[in-house]
């Protein structure tokens, strides 16, 4: 008999990262590009997906199961209350929450990623979403210390709305992840340059790691497949 539950991705698997890394390519390329009056509902739009798609790719696993698909729901409601809400609390407290959700995920994306035995697509799906998740993070921390100490980032719009204030952090976070380094946004707080430095410090150990990793598992399983064919 078939089991209707089947779609569901099973504890003892990995999970399947190729939706939410879809999610959040649109949410980092297409995003930025709405027009800045609808742009707020837009990024909203975009980013529950990648908490719905997120709850579903990473969730699923016995011990985090049901802790992190409570931290979704909370997460969500408190961003659309921050939508409808100018109170300068709710955005921190959003911003706050979605901080900790994308840490949560992180970890349970790489956690999975160094339980794997064997170098997949879906392995690689896995490191990019959360190379990519990291970069959102920073993104949001960069935006906590904006929005308490206004003026702590040269570049950024001056005057701007909270969504075109985010996707000039979230700019700024890839060039520091990727150490592009182009100089158009600079940390001048005492609390966003070392932020900055970590991020691009962080992004340079995980590619290093992450990629020793991988190529360490394929040379492994060559090893293994000529030894059975001997």
């Amino acid at each position: 008999m078939s089991n209707r539950y089947s779609w569901l991705p099973s504890a003892t698997r990995a999970p399947h990262y190729g939706a939410l890394l879809a999610v959040l390519l649109m949410l980092i390329v297409v995003a930025p590009l709405v027009p800045a009056e609808r742009s707020g509902y837009a990024v909203e739009f975009f980013f529950d997906l990648v908490l719905l798609s997120g709850a579903y790719s990473a969730a699923w696993q016995s011990k985090h199961r049901f802790p992190f698909l409570a931290l979704t729901v909370v997460t969500l409601v408190m961003r659309w209350t921050e939508v409808f809400s100018e109170h300068i609390g709710y955005s921190f407290a959003s911003i706050s929450i979605t901080l900790v959700w994308i840490t949560y995920a992180i970890m349970l994306v790489v956690a999975a990623l160094f339980r794997m035995r064997r170098v997949s697509t879906n392995a690689i799906f896995g490191a990019i979403v959360a190379y990519l998740l990291a970069a959102v993070a920073f993104a949001f921390a960069f935006e906590l210390i904006e929005l308490s100490h206004p003026g702590s980032f040269a570049g950024v719009p001056v005057g701007g709305t909270e969504s075109e204030i985010g996707n000039a952090l979230l700019y700024f976070s890839f060039v520091c992840l990727t150490t592009m380094g182009y100089g158009d946004i600079l940390p001048v707080s005492n609390l966003a340059r070392p932020l900055a430095v970590l991020e691009g410090v962080f992004g340079t150990l995980y590619l290093a790691v992450m990629i020793a990793r991988l190529v360490g598992l394929h040379i492994a399983a060559g090893v293994s497949r000529e030894s059975d064919g001997r």
